[in-house]
């Protein structure tokens, strides 16, 4: 099973708060976390229309791009990635890996790939293609991304045998949370990776009503109202991960989503006003997200997170 005690550096009372840690990092090797879960019912989708390829949005570091192209090539799809961005110096880290591994890489203007499905990129795929493309939403969402995501928070309900205990997970797209917000979780908080958004719990329940479900759990969202915003290391994070590396030796964080959630849980602990007795951490996965880092960023070795 993948949970485990987790050790906050600002609990010096183990008696009071109990934490624990999901560690879906480990559930899968190609598409670690939320992705696999994400992904799950796209690909099924994929299979059931007889496509051939599939494509989906990324940027140039996104875990989601590394997790669907593994996906695709281990389900013998063939793996169109549009990625953010209109011109590349060179290849990064993940966009090098997911052309080794099969894929097609289209760019995009910025301006039209906000757009997502209703872009000029992909209409010229859909036209060039014939038909032939499933997409799967930015991120792994839409509905059949949040109907994964509801199996995935169940199952881990099942494993923890206990309904006292409080969810914590990061969130980007909200397909994640959305599940977890409609589970049998009595009660969930939300750390966006984002900064800056105000309407997470709004769009936790425009995702649900998307796939046909109900947000059961009591909601708290959070902003990254720290560390610089998306993709973005502070100092106090940095420090924070090291010591986290020396109360839980064997435990790797990723920088965009799951550490800063910790780090935030820390800090309100630290100030008395954490007031969950009992938590789970979920471990989104994502530590391929390390690659896009500035190098001395990354208290691990590289051994251990590749």
């Amino acid at each position: 099973m993948y949970l485990e005690p987790i050790h906050l550096p600002a609990n010096n009372s183990s008696d009071a708060y109990e934490f624990v840690i999901y560690r879906g990092d480990l559930e899968c090797s190609s598409a670690p976390g939320n992705k696999q879960h994400k992904l799950k019912y796209h690909l099924q989708q994929a299979l059931q229309e007889h496509k051939s390829i599939a494509a989906t949005f990324g940027g140039p570091h996104s875990n989601h791009v590394a997790a669907f192209v593994a996906r695709c090539v281990e389900l013998q799809i063939t793996p169109i990635v549009v990625v953010r961005g209109e011109t590349w110096a060179s290849l990064t880290p993940t966009l090098r890996r997911a052309v080794q591994q099969g894929a097609i890489l289209f760019p995009s203007s910025r301006l039209d790939y906000r757009l997502g499905m209703q872009s000029k990129i992909k209409d010229a795929i859909d036209q060039y293609y014939a038909g032939e493309v499933y997409w799967v939403p930015e991120g792994g969402a839409g509905a059949l991304g949040v109907l994964g995501c509801l199996d995935w928070a169940n199952h881990i309900y099942q494993k923890l045998n206990d309904s006292s205990y409080h969810v914590c997970l990061a969130s980007g797209t909200g397909a994640t949370a959305a599940g977890f917000a409609a589970s049998d979780f009595n009660s969930v908080s939300v750390f966006s990776a984002l900064k800056g958004a105000h309407n997470l719990e709004q769009d936790l329940y425009s995702h649900c009503l998307a796939a046909n479900i109900e947000v059961t759990a009591k909601l708290e969202c959070f902003d990254e109202s720290l560390h610089g915003g998306f993709g973005k290391m502070s100092d106090a994070l940095i420090h924070f991960l090291h010591d986290m590396l020396a109360h839980n030796p064997t435990l790797r964080l990723d920088p965009v989503y799951t550490a800063k959630m910790v780090y935030k849980v820390n800090q309100l602990l630290a100030q008395g006003s954490w007031p969950h007795r009992k938590t789970v951490f979920i471990h989104t996965g994502g530590l391929q997200g390390w690659r896009g880092m500035p190098v001395g960023h990354c208290p691990y070795n590289e051994n251990d997170w590749l």
